[in-house]
């Protein structure tokens, strides 16, 4: 086993044991902590083994990175517009101009030392001569994902070109009949729930200098990066996705779980949004909320001042009335989703997700390729949507 396959084993045996705490107990997590010093000394010393290597095979990085210019700002587009006039001129077919490339992030990773934002007029440039030269250990390299129960809920299926979802909408209940009599027919109703496609795609180019200079494989450091980024991206399309040329997120058609937006207390709007959520929707339905909802809740206080719930050496709160709650830091501040997932949202994966190099000889480039392509839909009526109003 080489030494990149190790460190591999180690960084997902350390994600293993992170995900234990949360339910290990107190001789557990001594167990644990222990384990993961362990491995963590283990895979200090395969790096420092594997940026030897590195130096050894190359020219000891002697070449000076060049310096990029005054950054001259970035485009005013946040993150989430960007991605959804992506999808949408991939969805129809659209070219799209030089302009365009520059102003929705047409940024090569290059030498040089100083971040260069792209705008319309001026391409932009990723500093990774940071990286050059130096002995930096991968674990200070790593960025932990956003938490999301959300899209660990979710049963994700692979059907080739599925994107109707056939199901029963309605039927008669059964009928009493008389003694010797011929009973009477039943009905049924079916629907299907149409789900919305959406392409995400996330591309890196790099020079083969940056490769050549780092003391590591800065190639495989970045294929990790963007398919994290690229899980974390398509968890807000999941969750936020309007179904214009993109997925249809949960909160799509969602009901309300206090009309215009909640005021005020948050425990309140909760609860008014549990009361919403009835019958079949109700049964294995969680409560996601956003970090400053459970905040809210957990450090809430009556009317003399005192907490209502205990804050010190506790666990939180778990529950709410028998709904489960979990955080999904994928939620904007202020909002909760109340539904069940795994039952009444649909995702399929029209291909699995992709990791995809293209190789620009001539110019000494390797664009490294992530995409993901999936249809999804929530069912109507399924899910409760809690905002607060501005």
């Amino acid at each position: 086993m080489n030494l990149r396959q190790r460190i591999a084993e180690i960084n997902k045996r350390m994600t293993d044991l992170q995900t234990e705490l949360d339910t290990a107990t107190a001789e557990r997590i001594a167990d644990i902590e222990k384990e993961c010093r362990t491995l963590k000394d283990e895979r200090e010393k395969l790096t420092r083994q594997l940026a030897d290597e590195a130096r050894n095979a190359f020219d000891g990085g002697t070449t000076k990175p060049t310096t990029a210019e005054t950054d001259n700002g970035i485009s005013t587009m946040s993150k989430r517009d960007k991605m959804a006039f992506i999808v949408g001129k991939q969805a129809r077919k659209k070219a799209f101009t030089d302009i365009e490339k520059r102003a929705l992030g047409v940024a090569l990773t290059t030498t040089v030392n100083t971040y260069q934002a792209a705008t319309a007029e001026l391409d932009g440039a990723n500093n990774a001569g940071i990286f050059i030269g130096t002995k930096l250990v991968l674990d200070l390299l790593k960025e932990e994902g956003k938490l999301s129960p959300i899209f660990a809920d979710i049963a994700m299926t692979a059907v080739p070109g599925l994107i109707d979802y056939p199901y029963r909408a309605s039927r008669t209940k059964g009928k009493y009949k008389a003694e010797g009599a011929s009973g009477t027919d039943n009905q049924m109703e079916w629907t299907k729930l149409s789900l919305s496609k959406g392409y995400l795609q996330t591309i890196i180019p790099i020079t083969d200098e940056v490769q050549a200079l780092t003391d590591f494989d800065f190639g495989a450091y970045i294929i990790s990066q963007i398919l994290q980024d690229l899980n974390e991206d398509s968890v807000e399309q999941l969750i936020y996705g309007t179904g214009d040329s993109q997925i249809k997120g949960i909160t799509v058609g969602a009901t309300a779980a206090v009309a215009n937006g909640y005021t005020g207390d948050v425990t309140a709007a909760v609860i008014a949004g549990i009361k919403q959520c009835k019958g079949k929707f109700r049964r294995g339905a969680k409560l996601y909320v956003a970090q400053n909802v459970a905040d809210d809740v957990l450090f809430s206080v009556d009317d003399n001042g005192n907490f209502k719930y205990p804050i010190f050496n506790g666990t939180g709160i778990t529950s709410i009335g028998t709904v489960r709650m979990e955080v999904d830091e994928n939620l904007k501040d202020g909002e909760f989703i109340i539904g069940n997932v795994n039952k009444y949202f649909k995702v399929n994966s029209l291909f699995p997700m992709r990791v995809e190099t293209d190789r620009h000889a001539t110019k000494g480039i390797t664009e490294y390729i992530a995409s993901i392509y999936c249809a999804a839909a929530p069912f109507p009526g399924a899910f409760i949507h809690g905002t607060k109003r501005a």
